[in-house]
């Protein structure tokens, strides 16, 4: 029964491209905002803090990635995707957000344009994932037994 349940080749190796083009994503959106870090850090000291814990997350989450494909890793990827992508667009729409006034309207940073790319793509990859997990875990039906003929035991 555990054969079953287990993916198949195929799976597997597509379960691999994904954590490594995963993994990758995640040093790429480290090193964005280890770029992007030092004109945070003076100015607004919560965004630096959060760019903080987007590379702090974003390492982790690789390092985890690459160990071990697991469900939990993937779902820490898409919601920190999501939550760096969501801090970008209130940074952009709500003055004064976190102490940032001078990014509102701002649409057009390069490394913020580069880091919404990396984030899409870690979204998709993770929702991707959550989908195949959903359906390689599906137990096909059992084939309805046969009816085994009773022998009379007659002497």
């Amino acid at each position: 029964m555990s054969a079953r349940l287990s993916p198949s080749p195929s799976a597997q190796g597509s379960d691999l491209i994904a954590r490594a083009v995963g993994a990758a994503a995640l040093a790429a959106l480290a090193m964005i905002h280890v770029i992007d870090l030092p004109g945070t850090l003076g100015p607004t000291p919560l965004v630096g803090a959060g760019y903080l814990g987007i590379i702090a997350a974003a390492t982790g989450a690789g390092g985890a990635m690459i160990a071990r494909s697991h469900w939990l890793v993937w779902a820490a990827t898409g919601g920190l995707a999501a939550a760096a992508m969501g801090g970008y667009v209130l940074t952009r729409t709500v003055g004064g957000f976190l102490g940032d006034h001078s990014d509102v309207g701002n649409w057009r940073c390069p490394l913020g344009l580069a880091a919404l790319s990396v984030e899409a793509l870690l979204i998709l990859l993770a929702t991707w994932q959550a989908r195949n997990r959903a359906t390689n875990l599906t137990v096909p039906p059992r084939p309805v037994a046969q009816r085994v003929p009773e022998y009379s035991h007659s002497r």
